[in-house]
């Protein structure tokens, strides 16, 4: 594990706790490359029979960069549509978002980052949010496991007093070929205070296909997408995914 990054990780958490994110259907990947360029549109679609449920939406651009192989930075705008019927597309948040390398990839038997981010609302009377947590990845049997374990608060006004736990986990099947395939997994199963947020709370999990389209012009497109289908009852019952980023080196 390098040097550094014992050096760095106080640092990293005091940005991450003073800061917020969004629930972005998006597993993190503990890399930093330095001197890379990405934009990258990511959303997600819920539908569920009952109508209450069903409508949510959400888009998220992206605009990162490495600073270098221990620090990427990105800046991130949000809109959103809440479940249910006569709801409208808010554009809903701005979001500082960094991940920490802590380690090279395969130099120990799990690679290993920090993610924090900040992400200041722009509805009134919604809070801010922070969001923290360490990034694992673990490639065994021809498969890339990237797991999330992340801690969300509410910041500033209409704040819950509450933190919450976030999970993210990816499994992608390392075939070689143009398009794998894999399976996501997302959740918020409980708040701290008491774990008696009514668990779960919103799980949901399905079958994705992953790719990589190289020499795109400068750069190279990396994509993903499927379904997610929702632990009910707080989950929608379908949720479709998105996710792409094309990269530019410097």
């Amino acid at each position: 594990m390098r040097s550094i990054s014992v050096k760095f990780l106080g640092a990293a958490f005091s940005i991450a706790v003073a800061s917020p994110a969004a629930a972005d259907f998006k597993v993190e990947q503990p890399d930093a490359e330095t001197g890379e360029f990405a934009i990258e549109p990511l959303g997600d679609f819920g539908h569920d029979p009952l109508r209450a449920h069903s409508g949510e939406l959400s888009s998220t651009q992206e605009f990162e960069y490495g600073v270098n192989g221990f620090w990427q930075t990105e800046l991130e705008l949000e809109q959103e549509r809440d479940a249910g019927p006569d709801e409208s597309i808010h554009f809903s948040q701005v979001t500082w978002e960094n991940i920490f390398q802590f380690t090279e990839r395969g130099q120990y038997w799990l690679d290993a980052g920090f993610f924090a981010e900040f992400g200041r609302s722009t509805l009134r009377d919604s809070p801010s949010e922070t969001t923290f947590g360490p990034i694992f990845r673990k490639e065994i049997f021809g498969t890339i496991n990237t797991v999330n374990l992340f801690m969300e608060k509410d910041i500033g006004a209409n704040a819950s007093s509450r933190p919450s736990f976030l999970y993210a986990w990816e499994t992608r099947i390392a075939l070689g070929t143009p398009i794998e395939p894999g399976f996501q997994a997302y959740g918020q199963p409980s708040s701290f205070e008491e774990f008696n947020s009514g668990w779960p709370q919103d799980n949901r999990i399905g079958p994705q296909l992953f790719g990589t389209i190289s020499n795109i012009g400068p750069g190279t497109l990396k994509w993903n997408g499927g379904v997610l289908f929702g632990i009910r009852p707080w989950a929608p019952l379908v949720t479709w995914r998105w996710q792409a980023e094309y990269e530019i080196h410097f």
